[in-house]
């Protein structure tokens, strides 16, 4: 018990300077804050006085807890006699000092909330800040019930402490068996390894963790054996479809649950060989196509091939050489589309199907409002319209 003592100053003092830096940042924060927020006609200057109240406690009441940690570790760590009897006579004081002050500011609060808005214009304000004022009564409980543990704390003997602390230990370990316990009861067992290497690492003579991690071992194998097969079975479907990314991200998914299971990890690596295979040997076949297809200038057929290059394999060596040509063969493509869609406009013409004409007409327009055949076609729709309804007045008549 006493090994826990040169210990304890140590960590109280840490938790100290770490309330210091907590009341120094929340207040910088709220001034901050306050300093950017405008201050609208219709909002009164009082209506932000609970809001205030609550940064300046929570502010004032870390680094007041900073303070009487960091005694309070002084304390423990000097011998007893006068300086440190005088000190725990000072340290009751500033404790009740600074309690008086949070106070003071609770009741601050309470009453600026009680007058509520002064006119209509401040009734939304003063709604806003009531409804948060639930909060900041909450936060101002915390505080006080944080000082009153800290004063219980500071009036116990040396020894009394100790047997605190030790309570505090025993408790952390009765959580941490029960935590897996239950974790091991559910069956996942990722979450049980971590909170049996905490109890380990903490409590290694605890009573029941050898018990608990052979339990852990036994559920974690059986549950592979049956995992296993399900996973293969999965990712060969998935792989004879080409979908590698699910493929892979499941089977990752199983070696990050089971680690230590080997084969888990060659099917992995085989997915991942597979895949890449799979990869290589597409781009340099679309890419051998697309070849082909810009000699014969078939550029549509270039441009969709490049498409599932760029999806296919977007880092591939293949798609960074076509890459830089996919603007030209994009072009290309265009005006090879908008030139068979004017033929088949001409087609249909001929052939006395106007409305037919005038959809792909105006398709093409939308499409390709600044092409050379948007221009004809602008001038030649009234001249089609006109033939349309001439063409359908002569088939009613006949």
């Amino acid at each position: 018990m006493r090994a826990m003592k040169p210990a304890l100053p140590g960590l109280l003092r840490m938790i100290a300077i770490l309330l210091w830096i907590g009341g120094v940042v929340l207040g910088m924060l709220d001034a901050y804050g306050a300093a950017r927020t405008p201050v609208s006609p219709e909002e009164s200057l009082a209506s932000r006085l609970p809001a205030v109240a609550e940064a300046v406690a929570m502010v004032l009441g870390l680094v007041g807890l900073g303070m009487v940690t960091y005694s309070i570790a002084e304390m423990i760590g000097t011998e007893p006699g006068t300086e440190s009897t005088q000190a725990l006579s000072e340290l009751r004081h500033s404790m009740q000092r600074l309690e008086s002050a949070v106070q003071r500011l609770s009741d601050q609060q309470r009453e600026a909330l009680a007058r509520g808005p002064g006119n209509f214009a401040e009734a939304a304000v003063a709604d806003t800040v009531a409804g948060a004022a639930l909060g900041a009564s909450e936060s101002m409980h915390q505080v006080m019930a944080l000082l009153q543990e800290i004063r219980e704390l500071m009036l116990l003997s040396d020894s009394q402490r100790q047997e605190r602390l030790a309570d505090a230990q025993q408790h952390r370990e009765k959580f941490l068996g029960a935590e897996a316990q239950r974790l091991l009861e559910l069956k996942e067992w990722t979450s049980a390894q971590s909170v049996l290497s905490s109890l380990e690492r903490e409590y290694p003579k605890s009573p029941n963790l050898e018990k608990m991690k052979s339990r852990l071992k036994a559920g974690r194998q059986e549950a592979q054996t049956g995992a296993i097969a399900q996973l293969r079975e999965r990712v060969e479907d998935l792989m004879a479809v080409w979908a590698w990314d699910q493929a892979y991200a499941e089977t990752a998914r199983f070696v990050e649950s089971f680690p230590d299971h080997s084969e888990g990890r060659d099917l992995l690596r085989r997915v991942m060989s597979e895949r890449d295979s799979y990869v290589e040997s597409t781009a340099n076949r679309l890419y051998e196509e697309i070849k082909t297809d810009i000699d014969r200038r078939m550029w549509r057929r270039a441009m969709g091939s490049a498409v599932k290059l760029l999806e296919c394999a977007p880092g591939h060596r293949r798609s960074v050489a076509i890459r830089g040509q996919l603007k030209t063969i994009r072009e290309n493509a265009e005006i090879e589309e908008r030139q068979e869609q004017e033929r088949r406009i001409q087609d249909l013409i001929r052939g006395k199907q106007f409305f037919e004409a005038i959809d792909l007409a105006e398709d093409l327009l939308q499409r390709f409002p600044n092409s050379p055949q948007a221009e004809t076609l602008k001038n030649l729709l009234p001249k089609m319209r006109e033939l349309a309804m001439g063409n359908e007045a002569e088939a009613q008549a006949s």
